[in-house]
């Protein structure tokens, strides 16, 4: 069994649990064991940290879900203003702290877009 979701929230750190909490439940929707949904909840503030600029608050943030056999995808994009070049310093600290938490991720830095990807480990 899976399914969508979208939330799209103001884009301010503050409106970013509300991405965890959809992350955490498309996860255990799909039958992750504890650990793994709050390795994904981390990766989904570390997606925020990166995409989101303090400087230019204005505009939305995006965050696509999909869940199906024990695997969560996940896109996030920022909307409604120009994408600032995210620097190589935020990209870093993103692949050391959240690289680990997921199976996979891209990042488009032009589009100020990131796509995550986690499995559930022996599920099926």
């Amino acid at each position: 069994m899976g399914g969508d979701v979208r939330v799209k929230v103001p884009a301010l750190k503050r409106y970013g649990r509300m991405a965890e909490l959809a992350a955490v439940h498309a996860a255990t929707h799909q039958g992750f064991p504890s650990e793994e949904v709050a390795e994904l909840s981390q990766a989904i503030k570390e997606a925020l940290l990166l995409l989101l600029d303090p400087e230019l608050p204005d505009g939305s943030i995006s965050v696509d879900f999909q869940s199906k056999a024990g695997i969560v995808t996940i896109e996030a994009q920022l909307n409604g203003r120009e994408c600032k070049p995210i620097p190589h310093s935020r990209i870093d600290q993103f692949e050391t702290t959240a690289g680990k938490l997921v199976d996979s991720w891209k990042l488009d830095p032009d589009e100020c877009r990131l796509w995550l990807q986690k499995s559930a480990k022996g599920v099926r």
